[in-house]
């Protein structure tokens, strides 16, 4: 007969993570400790230290979990799937707080050095590609014009989000066509 340790429960796990997004959105990462997640989680302070060894890493773990939710099915529309995928960003970083841990992790990175890689990795270059996959279907459909920037286009859609956000804008349900809708029109043949 074999001993076999007992499997982590994977509940635990998502509970520490998500309490981990709402900490660092809320309060920031220098006044979010390992023992204030495990609080917000409802679990112990072992179960949280048994699975990540520091903040950091626990962190780390909490951004690679916030992937990309809700990723809308291509309708081969070029507008309307653009409206969607920014629409869907929209919502999920209202969701999350998605602004507030942004800002938390660009005013550490000079200290922590990893986090804002760690926010491209899991969230932001997955996006853009998921954007840039429905702009080069609109590139092989002759939609754009020839030459067209996909990155470009990509960088003024996604970043609305963000300076309409710093400068105070309203960023509701209509936001994003009313933004495809201002930057599409340059890039499209004529």
């Amino acid at each position: 007969m074999s001993l076999s340790r007992p499997l982590k429960d994977r509940s635990k796990d998502v509970a520490v993570l998500d309490a981990t997004i709402r900490l660092l959105a809320v309060e920031g990462l220098a006044r979010m400790s390992m023992d204030r997640v495990a609080a917000e989680a409802g679990v112990s302070k072992v179960t949280v230290y048994t699975r990540w060894r520091s903040k950091a890493e626990l962190i780390g773990a909490a951004l690679t979990h916030l992937q990309i939710d809700h990723v809308p099915t291509p309708s081969g529309v070029l507008r309307d799937d653009l409206v969607a995928h920014l629409d869907a960003m929209r919502r999920q970083y209202d969701e999350v707080g998605g602004m507030a841990i942004v800002g938390n992790c660009l005013a550490d990175e000079p200290v922590s050095g990893e986090l804002l890689a760690t926010i491209r990795r899991s969230t932001l270059l997955p996006r853009r590609e998921n954007l840039a996959v429905v702009i080069r279907s609109g590139v092989e459909r002759g939609e754009f014009v020839a030459g067209a920037d996909v990155q470009r286009l990509v960088s003024a859609l996604l970043g609305s989000l963000y300076a309409d956000h710093l400068a105070g804008r309203p960023v509701g349900p209509d936001w994003a066509a009313g933004v495809v809708d201002a930057v599409l029109p340059a890039f499209l043949a004529r």
